[in-house]
């Protein structure tokens, strides 16, 4: 398949223009095509609403190619017809032969037909919004056609891409019900209250920060329930030895928690707090505990 991309319009006896729009209410193409200076052809079509612009633009330019081989042939002298379209992301994609997506590899078959019936079929990137009337026209159809409501989609093709975002986001949505709802990791969900926050915040998990922000590991509290501790109580002296206590309770930590206090100036704060806005800060804390020397 042969594409002439041309920097600047050109005469030829057929010229078309291809346009594409997506809004939140809709995707749509839009074409024009032209015979000298009379307008032969204006098609609006309206396609489903996940479909991407770069598709809708892909559709004007096949619906083009479909209308021009309608055309009689024995009134056109010589056989040439330009695709103009502002979508440099299409012709890109009709030149690259590594792309092989439905729209594309339609176009191709199309040009080819045309050539086998000696046409002549040239592609062109023309700028978008400076007053050409082809392009114009071509843009107000497909942004009428996004607008329009009920059924009758021409093209139904949803992107790999937007099955793959959707399917993440579903996920992510039935992880965040599930988190919410669970029994358990209660003390991981008070600092990342949403499943999105851990994921963006860039920790480095060592033991001591892994203790505090699940609640597992080196406390007497927690070791006592697994009875690899006599008693729970604290060191201090104070209160069972969970790490709640040792936060913001423990007498042997009272040294780290006045330097934290003082360097994120309000006290207390909510532990979401804590390692989202006071990230550094508190896992300085986290790992100035001395767990081992807590335990005796």
């Amino acid at each position: 398949m042969s594409i002439i991309e041309t920097g600047a319009q050109e005469e030829a006896p057929i010229c078309a223009y291809t346009d594409g729009s997506k809004y939140q209410r809709g995707v749509g193409s839009g074409v024009v095509i032209f015979k000298g200076s009379n307008i032969i052809t204006r098609q609006k079509m309206k396609l489903e609403d996940r479909c991407s612009n770069n598709q809708a633009e892909l559709v004007a330019i096949c619906k083009a190619l479909e209308e021009i081989e309608l055309l009689n042939r024995e009134r056109i002298s010589p056989l040439t017809a330009i695709m103009y379209t502002d979508s440099r992301v299409s012709l890109h994609s009709l030149c690259n032969a590594k792309s092989h997506s439905f729209l594309v590899e339609e176009i191709r078959k199309q040009v080819a037909s045309l050539e086998r019936r000696e046409w002549r079929i040239k592609f062109s990137w023309v700028k978008a919004h400076v007053g050409t009337l082809g392009t114009e026209m071509a843009d107000r159809l497909a942004k009428e056609a996004a607008r329009c409501g009920g059924t009758g989609n021409v093209f139904t093709r949803i992107p790999k891409s937007t099955l793959y975002r959707e399917a993440r986001e579903e996920a992510r949505h039935k992880w965040q019900r599930e988190w919410i709802t669970s029994q358990k990791a209660s003390a991981t969900g008070q600092y990342f209250p949403t499943v999105q926050d851990r994921p963006r915040s860039k920790i480095k998990l060592t033991p001591n920060i892994s203790t505090v922000l699940t609640g597992h590991g080196m406390t007497k509290a927690y070791l006592h329930r697994f009875h690899l501790s006599e008693e729970a109580t604290c060191t201090c002296g104070n209160e069972y030895q969970t790490i709640d206590h040792i936060l913001f309770q423990c007498a042997n930590t009272s040294t780290q928690s006045e330097v934290l206090k003082q360097q994120i100036g309000t006290w207390p704060a909510s532990k979401e707090d804590l390692i989202t806005k006071h990230k550094k800060e508190f896992c300085a804390f986290m790992e100035s505990i001395d767990f081992d020397n807590l335990k005796v």
